[in-house]
């Protein structure tokens, strides 16, 4: 049986970046057209075997691409993303498309009339969206599975998990269907299934990317918009084209003034960088550390200060009290975006979610307060750490990924090995991150470390990635051995 994984010469089209395929098909060397045929060929060999893409418009797709095709032939206009395939998580309203929310009760959902800002901008840049990849309900979970579109599996190893939310997305990418999908990270959401399935996961500063429209306040903004790329210099292509302001956010930044692409070529000036391997509250895998330590060792080669530090989460915001009063608290938010379908079909939803969603309701004024004293405490110690460092090296996960239906939460708890250790702090600060892959275990599933940095400063996020990345074109790294699937005769 031939490797459906095996290089296309002279181009691996499945495993280039985003900026390599924008650059052959502006030479003309690649067509729109050509790359959807491929794309399409691609996820129709492979994707029964992982369950990403749970929307697909074919047909649509070829159409798009070939007005692309007919834009770059008479030399009209074009954006920077022209004829580039996208894939939109299903939190996102994407024109054309249903928004299931990962969940049954949305499952039937009508196709959405607009996009979001942050679809309608890519949209805009030229890129062509074929479709939408799978999620847990509302986002709910740190792996993917509903009852809705069924379970997510890791490319590189199908019964793991690629995580959640965004876990269509990264397996997506993982697996060479796409070079670019959207994501969007409250705890993790995005750092998480791009550390588990070896891609890039930016979480950009809270405000960075804008939101909405909504009909409902993006509230208490743990979530932020982002994407997963196969490349550090993809993530800020995707960064230069959705950030700056909106006036249907007025929570959004202003456009930061500068290219993040440029970021990723230029140097980076001498950083003191402190290294975190616990936060108090994990203890992470040996395999994982020593990725941490080899991810330091390349850094200070790199001219930077790295110094090891012990600071730990305030005693107060540690596990597992800290998680509940979060959860809770985005319990009661999702609860109250869709309280009318609650309400009336309550039993359309998962009964594990619905159980979730009801929790929520019973958030008291107490409560409440709790929670922003917490938020206030964090945001403290994450000032302070960064009067001493100007970037943070860390672990993104404090294991490889967990079985495709769900980690063992009490085992996690008792070993100190909860997903979320390293990541959801930063949602509640708000601080910038990225995860970057780290090679693999010996278990032979990826590995990753995050790099966190000062508010609004992804100018020196991206640049600090760029230097832990493997050299060199994507297409020659190890690739995961996605099998066949059942819907892949002949393969």
């Amino acid at each position: 049986m031939t490797d459906p994984l095996a290089p296309t010469a002279p181009t691996d089209l499945s495993y280039a970046s985003a900026a390599g395929l924008l650059a052959l098909m502006r030479r003309r060397e690649l067509s729109p057209t050509e790359l959807m045929h491929h794309t399409l060929d691609r996820i129709g060999k492979l994707d029964g075997a992982i369950n990403s893409v749970v929307r697909l418009d074919a047909e649509r797709a070829l159409a798009e691409a070939a007005e692309a095709t007919e834009r770059i032939a008479r030399g009209a206009g074009t954006g920077p993303l022209t004829g580039l395939p996208l894939l939109v998580k299903d939190a996102e309203d994407a024109a054309g498309f249903p928004t299931s929310h990962g969940t049954r009760a949305f499952r039937d959902a009508p196709p959405a009339t607009h996009d979001t800002i942050h679809v309608g901008r890519l949209r805009e840049a030229g890129a062509i969206v074929i479709g939408k990849t799978n999620m847990p309900p509302m986002g709910a979970g740190i792996h993917t599975a509903n009852d809705a579109f069924g379970i997510t599996r890791n490319p590189w190893n199908t019964e793991r998990s690629p995580g959640g939310s965004s876990g269509g997305a990264a397996a997506a990418v993982a697996a060479g269907l796409v070079a670019l999908a959207t994501a969007g990270d409250g705890g993790g959401s995005t750092r998480i299934p791009a550390a588990l399935c070896g891609v890039v996961g930016l979480k950009p500063s809270r405000g960075r990317i804008p939101q909405g429209p909504s009909r409902f306040p993006v509230w208490p903004r743990h979530t932020v918009l982002g994407a997963i790329t196969r490349t550090v210099r993809d993530a800020a292509l995707h960064l230069d084209i959705a950030a700056g302001h909106h006036p249907a956010d007025p929570d959004s930044l202003p456009a930061p003034g500068l290219s993040y692409q440029a970021c990723v070529d230029g140097a980076v000036p001498r950083l003191r960088v402190g290294v975190l391997r616990t936060l108090g509250v994990a203890d992470p895998r040996s395999e994982i550390l020593e990725a941490v330590d080899r991810a330091a060792d390349v850094l200070r080669g790199h001219g930077h200060q790295v110094t090891d530090d012990e600071s730990a989460l305030p005693e107060h915001e540690r596990f597992p009290a800290s998680i509940l009063l979060r959860q809770q608290v985005l319990a009661h938010y999702r609860l109250t975006s869709r309280l009318d379908a609650f309400t009336t079909r309550r039993e359309d939803f998962e009964p594990w979610f619905a159980d979730v969603l009801a929790r929520g309701s019973a958030l008291t004024t107490e409560d409440f307060t709790r929670y922003w004293e917490h938020r206030a405490r964090l945001n403290q110690w994450a000032a302070d750490l960064f009067t001493r460092y100007d970037m943070l090296l860390m672990p993104t996960v404090p294991t490889t990924a967990w079985p495709a239906e769900g980690p063992d939460v009490a085992t996690a708890v008792r070993e100190r090995t909860i997903p979320i250790a390293f990541t959801a702090v930063f949602n509640d600060t708000g601080n910038p991150a990225i995860s970057v892959p780290a090679g693999l275990a010996p278990d032979g599933l990826p590995r990753a470390v995050q790099l966190v940095a000062p508010h609004h400063r992804e100018d020196l996020l991206l640049g600090v990635a760029s230097l832990l990345e493997e050299p060199g074109d994507p297409g020659d790294r190890a690739h995961p051995p996605v099998p066949c699937g059942e819907q892949a005769p002949g393969c």
